[in-house]
């Protein structure tokens, strides 16, 4: 049997996600402990917790996308790094939230680290830790929770001090629930949602890190992330299912990736890590400001051609904004996937060669997730 690839897991398109457990959170620098260099997570009372845990609310939208990046870690290894990585690093948040930002901030030296969470198709409430001239942006000081000045300006409510700005659009979560859980830790999203808690609990000290999650106690998500180094770049992968069955294809389609690609498991959880020389590390912006442009349906889904002879098993990992996948050869479209967790089996005649596409599928819109020709 021949083929172009083995095996992809949340392949998407538009959004830059090659598969599901390529990159992720956490700390996994192993021997790279030149990242303790860089700025720790904030001090949250008598723990230690990092933005993502912090600053996401148990209200919005139950499909969240989040993404973080860490400005003042590339600055401190900017010299290892090819100023291609420093070129690509868009400093700035999108939307609105930029001219905010811009007009308090001394210049973009003065921005640490920007955190953007939201649901698809919005471009989401932002967090962005530095420097900042609350005066700047003309605020009358009538309102204010904490060390935050409050106002409105257009289409976003803006909260802003001396270290932090947060801008909530008005299809984003309410600025007040924001400012509850990041100032009063109330109502946090890790506290509500077991599952999300658990790939929060692994994020760490991650320069980038890009990651979905959708349902509640029970829900999957998936999380990306580089942590970088004075001399490594630590890339890590990891997926939350609703059960432990999940993470039994999560090995199975991890283990052929690559030759010095770690997999574990635990419970309900995979991980996959590796780690590069830092010279070497691209970045790549997986879906950082996706959420303010429309995009194609995207869809979690793995091909398995090793596990039945002369067939080919399809699995339904994560809806993300699909109503449902179909999966066509010549013959047409071979089966339908509407429920996360459906595993399909397409079987073909010995000597038979075929092109299988896997398609997203949301009311009128389709996009093609994967194309792989199998023969047997």
């Amino acid at each position: 049997m021949e083929r172009t690839h083995r095996r992809k897991l949340l392949a998407t398109t538009g959004a830059g996600l090659a598969a599901f457990g390529a990159g992720c959170l956490g700390r996994f620098g192993g021997e790279d402990d030149e990242s303790d260099d860089a700025e720790s997570p904030t001090e949250d009372g008598d723990s230690t917790v990092t933005p993502l845990e912090r600053w996401v609310p148990t209200s919005g939208s139950e499909e969240l996308l989040f993404h973080y990046r860490d400005l003042t870690a590339l600055e401190t290894y900017e010299d290892a790094l090819q100023a291609s990585v420093i070129e690509a690093v868009p400093t700035l948040p999108d939307g609105d939230s930029a001219a905010v930002v811009e007009a308090a901030a001394d210049g973009t030296d003065a921005i640490d680290s920007v955190l953007r969470f939201g649901s698809e198709g919005v471009v989401g409430n932002v967090v962005v830790d530095g420097s900042f001239d609350p005066d700047a942006l003309e605020t009358d000081g009538s309102s204010s929770v904490g060390e935050f000045e409050t106002f409105g300006r257009d289409d976003v409510s803006v909260a802003v001090s001396e270290e932090t700005i947060v801008v909530s659009p008005a299809d984003g979560a309410a600025l007040e629930a924001i400012l509850a859980a990041g100032i009063e830790g109330a109502d946090r999203r890790i506290d509500s949602h077991g599952n999300f808690a658990q790939l929060v609990d692994r994020v760490g000290d991650s320069t980038f890190l890009w990651g979905e999650y959708e349902g509640r106690d029970d829900g999957v998500g998936a999380v990306f992330s580089w942590e970088l180094g004075a001399e490594r770049a630590a890339y890590s992968g990891i997926a939350v299912y609703a059960d432990a069955d999940g993470t039994d294809e999560f090995e199975d389609a991890m283990a052929d990736r690559s030759a010095d690609l770690t997999v574990e498991t635990d419970g309900n959880v995979g991980v996959a890590t590796r780690v590069v020389p830092v010279e070497e590390y691209e970045y790549r912006d997986l879906f950082a400001e996706r959420g303010s442009q429309p995009t194609e349906p995207y869809a979690g889904v793995s091909l398995d051609t090793d596990r039945k002879p002369n067939a080919v098993v399809v699995m339904y990992h994560s809806s993300g904004t699909a109503d449902r996948v179909e999966v066509r050869d010549e013959s047409g479209v071979r089966v339908e996937l509407t429920e996360v967790g459906q595993a399909e089996t397409i079987e073909y005649e010995s000597g038979t060669s075929a092109t299988i596409t896997v398609v997203a599928v949301s009311g009128d819109e389709e996009s093609v997730l994967m194309t792989e020709t199998v023969s047997f």
